[in-house]
């Protein structure tokens, strides 16, 4: 079964969070997929979905080769290895405005030491000690501190997709920010 936590996350606070992360003990980042089996720590800015990895849960990391695509490509099996994945936000525009789509952070815990679920929980309960309630009633999860001062600059929280413009969607996003209501002429 898995469990996530959706984030509403600029660069500045994945930075923040995956050097707590990685102050946890051996734990590594590294993207999720690639063009080669070779499994090496991220060295610069998360620039797509990545696997948060415990070498004490799983010393060794394979990626497995997926030859249904178009391109074959590598990926890490988040299903039957003990990783985490970690989905960051994307910048977006909604009805000319900033906005901001969540990531999350997932992880599958069928057949897996419980020692996996217990990482997963101290991440999360960092996560909810140092980061903001989503304050968008319909979605939840948290918003790091970054990412909360953008939106208290006037910013939009969407889900984990740009929603289609629909008077539901204005109504969610012009409760955001009453006092400057989105227009979608």
């Amino acid at each position: 079964m898995g469990r996530q936590i959706q984030l509403s996350m600029l660069p500045n606070d994945i930075g923040a969070l995956l050097d707590e992360v990685r102050s946890d003990g051996e734990i590594e980042v590294i993207l999720r997929d690639s063009d080669t089996a070779t499994v090496q720590p991220l060295a610069s800015d998360l620039c797509g979905t990545a696997i948060l990895w415990d070498k004490k849960l799983l010393p060794i990391l394979e990626r497995k080769l997926v030859t249904s695509a178009a391109s074959p490509y590598y990926r890490v099996d988040e299903f039957r290895h003990p990783v985490l994945e970690l989905t960051p936000s994307i910048m977006s525009e909604w009805c000319g405005r900033p906005a901001l789509t969540q990531g999350r952070i997932y992880g599958q815990f069928e057949g897996k030491p419980v020692a996996f679920e217990k990482w997963f929980e101290r991440v999360v309960r960092r996560i909810r000690k140092h980061w903001r309630k989503n304050p968008v009633a319909l979605l939840h999860g948290y918003v790091g501190p970054a990412a909360s001062d953008w939106f208290e600059s006037g910013g939009l929280l969407l889900p984990m997709f740009v929603p289609p413009v629909t008077s539901e969607w204005i109504r969610v996003m012009n409760e955001q920010h009453p006092s400057a209501p989105v227009s979608c002429t």
